[in-house]
This record gives structure tokens, sequence and C-alpha cells, in this order.
């Protein structure tokens, strides 16, 4: 998140206060309305709004392969779900918060890197926090559910944000060695070497990992991640200049949800295989045909000047390119080009490539010339095959054929930040008002090719000329959001007024393929946002509250899958926040207590076609989007923890959230879309409790956590609902400097997932189905530091 900064000289809100202040006896602010956090250069103000951190506790019951996200799940309020203990499979990532969601194809909860954003979470193009930090370089998350900071940038938060940082450079040299390993052959390498200060002013750390696991179900799928990663900090008389940039190249395989019906018949199988078997009905479910290939480059320069008078100016500038591409193996070749009947098929035979256009067909078969096969009369098929994918519905001699689809991402984003502050003091009124601004290009292409298989049956190489290129898109957004806040305190109260406003613009270019061009110039109206503190008598309590209008921008993929008539009728979402509190921050004792209400009213659908209104559908569109119902979410979140000087420490976390379906008052439209007014949301549990005991010596650690995750249903309608599962997680580490002075920086640690081994389904994926827990998966590291 970025600095504060500054406005007007004399704010409206101090004038309006400065009268009321005059009969309450002045006293200071206390010590945690002011804050920086180093990483993003932060001048805080009295937080009115829920704001929690990821612990050093947490963070050391990682798997040293694991995903950074996976680190919020012993948060209030936050439920992450993963495919595997390691985090590997973006397709089976889910972050929930407040009956919001991120996962491949929703994106409604905001993440930044050091305050800075994303560029989008989905699968289709979006890059998760994994793809900029490693989990041994990440200091912490703050996480701000539901009223967002005013300054967060991103269009995503309708339900808050996720602001992961990096670990600052430390001030003396060291070199850092890890090796790590554990089930499924997982390995991992890891070095860093922080150079201490330099100069007198200059500190920086760069690092490097490499790791490799396979899948938990068989083997099969092979995965591999590669991180680089470099931090600096320049510390000068009045500037301090830092900079992040990391490389992640990323090869995984994916998981697929399974119903409740197939799990029960075998939960160690989710429907993907390892074994090729010539059929391609079957292999279209190869594990290591359907996989996401990402590159991530990321970077950013930060300059942030205090006067030492009250003002304080950040500016900042990064860029982000992503390549990607998504892989599929369809069970056919597509009839792109007319051949003649009985013709060999050009698609099968090679060589060339048709641009554009649409499928003429389909065909599964092809006889000794490359002729496409033809079914025979009255075939009954085995069961589990329909008669076209069945060889046995064939004449004796075809051969199965089989397409690798790729869909091919690639981004460009550059941005730049600005932000100011300016405090003084009016009075009894210390006044703080912030300003900045968020200027964003973002350009990227999606292009989908289709590629023949050599070798049905023996393996998945390809003809690297596509026999068809069925559609290239280009896509450029223009992004500015600029914010305004005041904050005042006075005695123990701070009150705090803000309005932000976001300007997207975006259009769609189609280069391959028939379409019209779309272009979207909207812009948000300009977002509230209010709160206030009250620093009871009792020490270390506080009240606190407030409210925002939070924003959604509409997302690329909406442009990509309409015309501009009908994408002239949707409008960004946006949610009203409102939240009320109670903080303990009294050592040994930390603890918050928040209410909260969401109501998230325009949500975007895709409506067919039969149910859309005012639309000329002569040209037999299939549907359209709209905005359409929505959700409201009311709820609780409880923490608390306790310590004691002998090392232990024990943290609670309890949520209680129920997220319904808003109805648009059409029982047709909401009949067809599945939408059953007032029934809780798809995948969002009732109650969430996390528990953690964890004990620090001087040696040795260890720590133990269980979350007990409610029940979840599966369907709109409410009427299949997941069990409920309790998973432990577990860790022991120690320093080995114990042992003899020789091992003087030498350590190790060992975590153990799902302890007890708890056979459940997690993340629930659409209607009907989930992804399967991963099973007890036990790692362990070794640490050097020289």
């Amino acid at each position: 998140m970025p600095t504060a900064g500054r406005y007007p000289r004399v704010s409206l809100l101090a004038l309006l206060l400065s009268a009321s202040v005059q009969a309450i006896a002045a006293e200071p602010a206390p010590a945690d309305d002011a804050r920086t956090l180093d990483q993003v250069q932060v001048i805080g103000q009295a937080t009115s709004f829920a704001k929690t951190t990821v612990s050093q506790e947490t963070l050391q019951r990682q798997q040293i392969l694991g995903s950074v996200n996976n680190a919020l799940n012993e948060l209030p309020g936050v439920v992450v779900s993963e495919a595997d203990a390691t985090g590997s499979s973006v397709w089976g990532t889910q972050i929930s918060m407040r009956g919001f969601v991120t996962n491949r194809d929703t994106q409604q909860i905001g993440t930044t890197i050091d305050g800075l954003p994303n560029g989008g979470s989905g699968y289709g193009g979006g890059s998760l926090a994994n793809r900029y930090i490693d989990t041994l370089d990440l200091e912490t998350i703050e996480v701000s559910q539901g009223t967002a900071d005013i300054s967060s940038r991103s269009n995503e938060a309708l339900g808050g944000t996720l602001n992961f940082l990096t670990s600052d450079p430390l001030q003396d040299a060291r070199l850092r060695m890890v090796v790590g390993g554990g089930d499924n052959d997982a390995r991992k390498y890891y070095v860093r070497y922080d150079t201490g200060v330099l100069g007198g002013n200059t500190r920086a750390w760069v690092s490097a990992s490499s790791s490799r696991v396979n899948d938990w179900i068989d083997g099969s799928g092979h995965v591999s991640n590669d991180h680089l990663a470099a931090k600096f900090i320049t510390e000068l008389d009045r500037w301090t200049l830092s900079g992040y940039a990391s490389y992640n190249d990323a090869d995984e395989p994916e998981y697929t949800s399974v119903t409740p019906e197939a799990f029960a018949t075998n939960p160690d199988r989710d429907g993907l295989t390892g074994t090729l078997t010539g059929i391609p009905y079957l292999d279209q479910n190869f594990r290591s045909g359907s996989r996401a290939l990402r590159e991530n480059t990321f970077g950013y320069l930060r300059g942030a000047f205090d006067s030492g008078n009250g003002f304080k100016l950040s500016l900042t500038g990064y860029a982000h390119k992503m390549e990607g591409r998504g892989d599929w193996l369809p069970p056919y070749l597509v009839q792109a080009r007319n051949d003649g009947a009985g013709a060999p098929e050009s698609e099968y035979l090679g060589g060339s490539t048709v641009y554009g256009g649409s499928a003429l067909g389909q065909f599964y078969f092809v006889n000794p010339d490359g002729s496409a096969a033809q079914m025979r009369a009255g075939c009954v098929p085995r069961a589990g095959f329909s008669a076209e994918y069945d060889p046995n519905c064939y004449a004796p001699g075809v051969q199965g054929v089989q397409s690798y689809r790729h869909s091919h991402y690639d981004n460009d984003r550059a941005g730049f930040t600005a932000d100011v502050e300016w405090k003084q003091t009016l009075g009894t009124v210390d006044n703080t008002v912030r300003a900045g601004v968020w200027l964003e290009q973002f350009d990227r292409s999606v292009r989908r090719d289709w590629h023949r298989l050599l070798n049905v049956g023996t393996d998945i190489s390809f003809d690297h000329q596509p026999y068809w290129v069925q559609f290239e898109d280009r896509y450029k957004t223009d992004e500015q959001m600029y914010y305004v806040e005041d904050v005042a305190r006075f005695g123990p109260f701070s009150a705090r007024v803000g309005v932000k406003q976001f300007f997207v613009d975006q259009k769609r270019n189609r280069v391959i393929g028939s379409a019209e061009n779309v272009r979207s110039d909207s812009k948000s109206d300009p977002l509230i946002s209010a709160g206030g503190t009250w620093t009871l008598p009792v020490e270390g309590l506080e009240l606190f509250g407030g409210f925002s209008q939070n924003f959604a921008a509409i997302p690329s993929s909406v442009l990509g899958e309409t015309d501009a008539q009908r994408f002239s009728r949707v409008e960004p979402e946006t949610a009203d926040n409102i939240e009320l509190g109670l903080r303990v921050s009294r050592w040994p004792l930390t603890g918050s207590l928040t209410l909260y209400n969401i109501k998230f009213d325009n949500r975007i659908v895709y409506l067919p076609a039969r149910l859309a209104d005012g639309i000329d559908y002569l040209d037999e569109t299939d549907g359209v989007y709209e905005n359409f119902g929505g959700v409201e979410s009311t709820g609780l979140e409880a923490a608390l923890g306790y310590g004691w000087d002998n090392g232990w420490r024990i943290n609670g976390a309890y949520t209680y959230n129920r997220s319904k379906y808003l109805g648009s008052g059409n029982v047709a439209r909401d009949t067809e879309l599945g939408i059953v007014d007032g029934a809780q949301v798809i995948g969002q549990p009732k109650h969430v409790l996390v528990v953690s005991a964890d004990w620090q010596g001087d040696s040795w650690n260890v720590g133990l956590s269980g979350r007990y995750l409610g029940e979840r249903y599966l369907d709109a309608a409410n009427d299949n609902r997941l069990p409920s599962a309790t998973v432990f997680n577990a860790n022991i580490g120690f320093d080995l400097q114990s042992l003899s002075p020789k091992l003087k920086g030498v350590g190790a640690n060992l975590v153990v997932s799902n302890l007890t081994d708890r056979r459940y389904l997690a993340g629930v994926d659409g209607s009907d189905s989930a992804f399967i827990g991963a099973p007890r998966t036990v790692g362990f590291s070794v640490r050097v530091d020289l």
C-alpha cells in the first residue's frame, strides 16, 4: 500500500470537528494510530476497518514448496482451498472471504504485491500472488476484509484486499541455503544472499529457487517451478529508494473436481489419469495434457520522501509481463476446411493452417488413407461411451485422432502510482490529508490454436504447426484511479472520510476470427469511504467502524464473449460494506470482534437469449451478459491470542458468515439461472474455526493448528451439501547449534499437512462437484546460514 499524502491546507472535516473537541481533554494519539511498514512506506491512520496480518508462527507451518496463498488459512474470515499441499494448481485454487471469491473464473478479492496490483487472478491470463513471491521471501500478508484501505490499487476488491509483502534486506551480510523435500517426490533448492549495508545507506538481497513435485494422486503429473527475485532499499537524507524484481517460470499439470458420489466410490482419484490407452475419449483425461504453463516477470521502483515536518510523498513505477498457455486434449479433430466427401482430411495430414472461420464439424477416427471414418449403422456403444467415441462402432483398422488445444495468453502491464500526505495540527486536532493516483496501461492477447497429436495412445507430442487457429483477440485497457481522504484525530477519537473513483477504458480487437470489435469507456461513481475509532478508557481497547463502496471493473472476458450492442447494457459491479468492531492489543493479549454486512447487488451473469429483453436476436446469439441479482453477506469474525513468557502462544479465529443470493424479482430468470433468493451461496461455509498452539524456545519451535470447515452447499437451491471437515497441520523446527558450536547457522524444519490424513472434499467447483482435499503430506527442509 502506498504512502499517505497532501491536499488542501485546512480540511473540511477538521473544521467541523474543531468546535466539538473544545470540551474534550487533549491527550496524545494512541501509539498504534500511526505506524510505518517499511516494505511499502505506509504511514497509517487509526484503522477504522478490520485488518489482520499473517503471523510468523503461521509461516513456519507452511510447506517449503507451498504457495504463499495457503498462509492465509489461519486468519478470520478467510478460507483458502488448494488441490494439493503445495498449491501447484491454479485451476484448483480458491480464496473466499466474507462470501466473495477469487478462483479461476471469478475475481472479487483484490490482490496486491507490496501495494501494487497483480493484474488479475483468473486462470485465463491472471497471476496469483505465488507467481510473484517465493514463500521463503514472504514477510507477511495484510488482509483488509470488506472495508479495505481507500488507497488500495485493485479494481477487483468487492470483498476486500490481500496485500502480500516481500521481506526487507537484512542489515548484516548473510548467505542462506535451503534444501527441502517430502512426499510425492517433492524437492526444492533455495539460495538467498543479503548484502548487508553497502556504502552506509543501501541494503539488498537476491534469491533463486527451483522446485519439483508430482501430483499426489498417481504421480504422473510433474510440476516444476523456478523463481528468481531481488530487492534493494537505499536510505538517503530525505528519500528512501526501493525496488523489487521477480521472475517465475511454472509448468503445472492440473487436478479436476469430482462429484460426492465419485468421491464416495474412490476418494483417491479425481477423474484424470496417468496412462494413455489409445482411445481418445479416455485419453482426453490424461493429466499431463491438462496443464498451465506460465512465465511472469514483475518489477517496481519506488521513491518515498519524508520532509520531516508532516509532508510525505511516494512515487512508484512498475511493469509486469506474463506469457502463458493452457492445454487440453479434445478427443477429436475439428474440420476447419471442407476437403470433400471421402477425401483425406487435411487436418490429419498436416502441413497447412486455417485461420479463423467456424468449425465445420469434427471427426474421431480416420481410415488408413486419412479420410474420416464413418460409424457403423445401428451400433450400440459400450457403457460410458457414445457411439461416435467408441472404436467398436467403426470398421477394423481405423485410427483414433486427437487434438492438442492451446490457449495462449500474453500480458503486458505498466503503471504508475503517486501518493502524498500532509499532517498538521489544528488546535487540538491532529489532521492528515492523503491523496493519490493510479495509472495503468494493460495490453493483452488471447489466441486459441489446435494441433494434431502425432502419436495417439503413445505420447502427447504434437505437430507444432496448428491445423486451425480458431481466434486471436487483442485487448487494451487504460485505467485511472484517484482517491482523497481526510483523517482527524482529537483526543481518543479519530474520524475519516474519503472518496475514490475509477476510470476504465477497454477495447477488444479480434484479429483472427469473425467477431465485432468491442469498446467500453466506463467509470465508477465516486465511491465513498468513511469510518472512525474510539480508544476506550481501558488500556489497549479500541472501538472501530467503517463504511465503503467497493468496485470491480467489467472483466475483459465479458468483452471476449459479447458484442458492442449487448456490452453496452453491462455495468461494473459494486458492493456496499459496513462493519463495526472492537479490538484489543494489550500484550500478551490480542483480539478482535467484527460484525459486518456487505451487499453486492449488480452481479454480472450470462443470461440466455430467450430471457433477455429489448435486444434484436436476428443474429442468433446464444445469450448476453447483464447485471442480475446479487449477494448479501452478514457475519461475525472473532480472533483471540494469548502468549506466555515461557514461549507458548495460543491463537483462535472464528467466523460466522451468512452469504445469501439476492434474486432479481423475475422468477423465470432466477429459475433459469439457478438463483434461489435467500439461499446460501455455493461453497461458502457458515462456520469456520481455527485454533493454533505454538511454542518458541531458544533452539526449538513447535506448532499445531486445526481448522474446522463447516458444511457447504453444492448448488444454489441448497439441496446438496458437503459435510464439515476438520484438518490439522503441525510443524517442528530446531537450530542445530545447540548440538555443536560447529553447526552454528544450521537449522531444520518438519511440516505435516493434514496430520490425521482426513479424506474430505475441499473447494467447491461450480455446481455439484468439488476438489478432493490433499491427503497427509510431509515436508522437511534444512537451512544453512553463512
